[in-house]
């Protein structure tokens, strides 16, 4: 069964810009997160009941965990679906929180003290290049000035709360049960 977990991720990671394009024109976005997260929990309430996953036995380790859910769920996608609600398309929005593994990337050498090879750099930087190959067409026809840069603010605190959970994850939860 945990074999097919990452499956399971990757289906629901995937579908999450799907989902805030055709949801957000009939609710706003903290709304429509709160909705999905309420079934997300039971959802995985479920799951986690079902295959009796270990519970954090400190308060710190909920604290944690707690910390890492608010920057890659709570800012990441309320960033994600506020920057969508506001005009920007989602890939753009996609484009700029593409450069998470990036940023993570550069975050684990400073922050973490781990080391980035350089064939995963290249790695890194072919799948940025593959995600700007796909959402060109979007970026030449965005809007400029004033108008853009209000729409990409969400968008860029998006990446600052994804790319913080990330290392934070790493730093504080490496040993969770997912």
């Amino acid at each position: 069964m945990t074999r097919l977990y990452p499956l399971l991720f990757v289906l629901l990671w995937s579908t999450g810009f799907i989902g805030a394009k055709f949801g957000l024109p009939y609710a706003e976005p903290l709304t429509f997160l709160s909705t999905r997260y309420g079934l997300v929990i039971g959802l995985m309430g479920l799951v986690a009941l079902a295959t009796r996953a270990p519970w954090p036995r400190q308060p710190a380790q909920w604290l944690h965990i707690g910390v890492t859910g608010l920057l890659v769920h709570g800012v990441y996608l309320g960033g994600v679906f506020m920057a969508i609600r506001h005009g920007l398309p989602a890939g753009i929005t996609a484009l700029v929180v593409g450069l998470q593994p990036l940023l993570t990337a550069l975050g684990a050498g400073a922050i973490l003290g781990e080391k980035v090879l350089p064939r995963q750099w290249v790695g890194l930087v072919l799948g940025f290049g593959g995600v700007g190959l796909v959402v060109a067409h979007k970026v030449a026809a965005a809007a400029t000035g004033p108008e853009l840069a209000g729409m990409l603010t969400p968008a860029l605190v998006a990446l600052g709360g994804i790319t913080a959970g990330t290392l934070y994850q790493k730093r504080f939860c490496p040993a969770f049960d997912l």
